[in-house]
């Protein structure tokens, strides 16, 4: 009875974290554009969803297991709960990431966010190749890779206003054809 009782509360507390953080962080005056730079984040459409698909599913995973303990359906509340868990565990850990993501670009200079890792600082000057890659997460739409000497520094997802960041980057010199 102790692990059903943690598991729910991981399916309450989880999605419940989650929005707290979400609109805690949202009570911040966010410009998208300054004087001197722009910010370019994730749609707060898409946060939003991966926290209401949370929210959703901490509450289906609370009323399946619930009417696995009263025997309404045979099978161990444990495991459902378990399952609904790993979800919600899976979608914090995504949504942490995509609200981390960030570009700011500046007069001669990008500072990109990755999901994972530390933060980019590229010189506009020193950008070598940008090269047009598919999208894993957008459908139909096209990731740029921006390349200094033979590395790739960062990878400008399709998520964002891809067309208002290589406007301000201004290097369609290096910028791979579009028709190939």
């Amino acid at each position: 009875m102790v692990a059903t009782g943690v598991l729910m509360a991981i399916a309450v507390l989880v999605p419940l974290l989650s929005v707290f953080v979400a609109r805690v962080g949202s009570l911040e005056i966010s410009e998208r554009h300054h004087s001197h730079h722009d910010t370019y984040v994730i749609a707060s459409t898409l946060s939003w969803g991966v926290l209401f698909s949370m929210v959703f599913m901490g509450a289906l995973g609370l009323l399946l297991g619930w009417l696995c303990m009263v025997t309404a359906f045979e099978a161990d509340p444990k495991v459902v709960l378990a399952f609904f868990d790993a979800f919600l565990v899976t979608a914090c850990v995504a949504w942490s990431a995509l609200r981390r993501y960030k570009v700011v670009t500046f007069d001669d200079y990008l500072c990109v966010t990755p999901f994972i890792g530390p933060v980019a600082t590229i010189r506009y000057d020193e950008i070598s190749a940008m090269e047009w890659s598919a999208s894993l997460i957008v459908p139909r739409a096209r990731n740029v890779s921006v390349f200094v000497g033979h590395r790739r520094r960062a990878l400008l997802w399709a998520v964002l206003d891809l067309d208002q960041i290589l406007m301000r980057i201004d290097r369609f010199d290096v910028l791979e054809n579009l028709s190939s």
